[in-house]
C-alpha cells in the first residue's frame, strides 16, 4: 500500500479509535472490535515509509496511551477496560523497541504521554511483583504418594 493511502486511512482510524477513550468497550465483542482497529493502525505504521514513521506513530502512540488506566481506576474497571489497558500497554512496550528513534520523538514531544506511560509501566511491574510474591508465599502442598508399599521388610 502506498504512502498516500496510508496517510488518508490512518486519521480516519485514529478518529474512530480516539472515541474509545471516552466510550470504553463494555463487552468482549466491543473490545475485540477496538483491538482489531488498533492492529490495523499498527499495520499501517509498519507499512509506512521510514520517512513518515514519526507522523504515523504520532497517531498511534497517543491513542494507545489514552487507553491506559491509572492504578486507582484499574482495580474497579470492568474487565473489557482492563483488557484494553493491558493490550495497549503491551503494544506500547513492543512498539518502543521496534521504532526507538520515532517512539522517543513522539513521547518526548508530549510529556503527559511519557508520564502516563511510565506510571502504567510502574503499576504493571508492581502488580507483577505482588503476584510473584503471592505465588512464592503459598505453602507447597505435598501430594500424597500414589504407590503404597504393602510389604514390610522388618
Amino acid at each position: 500500500m502506498s504512502t498516500p493511502y496510508i496517510h488518508a486511512l490512518a486519521p480516519v482510524m485514529v478518529e474512530k479509535l480516539k472515541r474509545v477513550e471516552t466510550n470504553r468497550p463494555g463487552t468482549a465483542t466491543e473490545l475485540q472490535a477496538v483491538l482489531e482497529g488498533i492492529r490495523v493502525l499498527e499495520n499501517l505504521v509498519s507499512m509506512g515509509e521510514e520517512l513518515h514513521r514519526v507522523q504515523l506513530l504520532a497517531l498511534l502512540v497517543p491513542t494507545l496511551v489514552s487507553y491506559l488506566l491509572d492504578e486507582h481506576a484499574f482495580s474497579s474497571a470492568p474487565s473489557a477496560s482492563k483488557g484494553l489497558h493491558d493490550f495497549a500497554l503491551q503494544n506500547l512496550m513492543r512498539i518502543g523497541p521496534l521504532y526507538p528513534a520515532a517512539f522517543k520523538t513522539v513521547i518526548g514531544a508530549a510529556p503527559e504521554l511519557k508520564t502516563r506511560l511510565e506510571s502504567a509501566i510502574r503499576a504493571n511491574q508492581a502488580s507483577s511483583k505482588a503476584k510473584a510474591a503471592a505465588l512464592l508465599a503459598q505453602p507447597a502442598v505435598q501430594a500424597a504418594p500414589t504407590i503404597k508399599l504393602k510389604t514390610s521388610f522388618f
